[in-house]
């Protein structure tokens, strides 16, 4: 038998419940509960759905649900097959799948209260590879064997899924027991990629930037990126959820339209909501660690920087630009004989994510783009110089520091293999653009 009688949800935050969503056809109607509004600082679902008396903008809340699911229509089409859903709305399927969603929300059927006697279910190690396997397999397919009932989203294009781990043993999540860790097998047609991944984001973090823990876990034969979640938070021995949005949400945009020559948000659009939503304080810190990030992803090759790839975190003392995940590099995964020639004019077309004054591709961005990211983040004139500088001569030492530390078989993934090559490439482009010293 379909579930598609619900007809209200009641969304939680921090362990409250908040608000009510009700659909009236395809009006989606979020109402905060009234003693909410009355708080002293509630925080809000979202910078776009403030904490108000009276109904948000139906369309404004439907965009923020689905940026709460998977991307990709074959994946939301299969999660409400084996759910027995009548349709793959976002309102349908947060009904079944909403209990353990990005940042602190829980969404349950209207009058369902959270599970309080949830069982935690252990995962053996040839479980997690058969799991692992599955997506790899098949990356439209990230139910597989996973129960229905553990309400378990996470937003994206990739094929991965969410455990908590607790005393060195992972298990099912449950919307108790919140993901603790998201397991990411990589990019189906780019072997290794879940390798490269850890690899640029272990760089990013030795050289000053702030990203998520990663590690590469083994199971039972099969590697996997493991990236902890910084949206949840260890307390008194808990893991205790705290909540964020991805700048598709914050900026209003539909997960259609995420990169910015989609449609979507320029850096100047997140810009403006740093400046609207976060302290003075906080929103100067947001700009200066998102442009360091874009000059880092322009050296490191980093194509993938969409608005689904930033995001903000609400915690209740105010809110902040979040650690950067999801960093990776496209170089490595070019045409061998290009990436070894070391040439970096042959990495100029590759596409940035966020384009300055019409620079969007690798070959584009210069000084120009720096001096422009300077002006808009109110940073002083010749800092990103310096900052992409440290990063070039920093790069192949902490590179090949990092690439040391993995075990040979790891070591021998052509990506990796090509890495070094690639960023050395890279490193020469800014030392001839900027002039740094050999």
């Amino acid at each position: 038998m379909g579930q598609a009688m619900v007809s209200a949800l009641d969304v939680y935050l921090y362990d409250r419940q908040v608000a009510t969503i009700s659909r009236r056809g395809d009006n989606l109607q979020l109402r905060y509960l009234s003693n909410y509004v009355a708080n002293e600082q509630p925080v809000p679902i979202s910078v776009q759905l403030p904490v108000v008396a009276g109904v948000a903008p139906a369309e404004t809340t439907k965009r923020f649900l689905e940026n709460l699911l998977p991307d990709r229509p074959d994946v939301k089409t299969r999660w409400a097959r084996e759910a027995k859903l009548t349709s793959d709305s976002a309102f349908d399927l947060l009904s079944v799948y909403g209990a353990d969603v990005a940042g602190a929300l829980e969404f349950y059927p209207a009058g369902a209260a959270p599970r309080t006697e949830a069982e935690l279910s252990p995962m053996s190690e040839a479980m997690i590879a058969a799991r692992v396997r599955q997506i790899r397999a098949d990356d439209s397919d990230w139910l597989e064997r996973r129960p229905v009932e553990e309400g378990f989203s996470l937003g994206g294009a990739q094929g991965k899924f969410a455990l908590n781990l607790r005393d060195g043993q992972w298990f099912e999540p449950t919307g108790q027991h919140p993901s603790t860790h998201i397991f990411k097998p990589g990019v189906d047609t780019l072997d290794g990629s879940d390798i490269t991944e850890h690899i640029t984001l272990e760089v990013a973090r030795k050289l000053g930037l702030i990203v998520a823990d990663t590690e590469i876990g083994f199971f039972d034969g099969e590697h996997v990126l493991v990236v902890k979640r910084f949206d949840r938070e260890l307390v008194d021995g808990r893991y205790v959820r705290l909540h964020q949005e991805d700048l598709a949400q914050a900026t209003g945009t539909s997960y259609l339209n995420k990169y910015e020559r989609d449609g979507g948000p320029s850096y100047r659009d997140v810009f403006e909501v740093f400046d609207r939503d976060l302290t003075p304080t906080a929103a100067r810190n947001a700009k200066q660690r998102f442009v360091e990030c874009l000059v880092f992803s322009w050296i490191i090759g980093h194509n993938d920087g969409h608005s689904k790839n930033y995001s903000l975190t609400h915690a209740p003392g105010g809110s902040y630009l979040s650690p950067f995940y999801d960093l990776n590099s496209a170089l490595p995964f070019e045409l061998p004989e290009t990436v070894r020639a070391k040439e970096y004019k042959a990495f100029d077309a590759v596409k940035l994510a966020f384009a300055v004054d019409g620079a969007s591709t690798i070959g584009e961005f210069g000084p120009e783009s720096l001096r422009t990211l300077e002006r808009d983040a109110g940073i002083p004139r010749g800092y990103l110089d310096d900052f992409a500088l440290r990063i070039a001569t920093s790069l192949q030492a902490t590179l090949t520091q990092v690439i040391d530390t993995l075990p040979r078989p790891l070591r021998q993934i052509p990506a990796v293999e090509l890495f070094p090559y690639a960023t050395y490439a890279q490193t020469l482009r800014v030392r001839d653009l900027l002039g740094g010293g050999a």
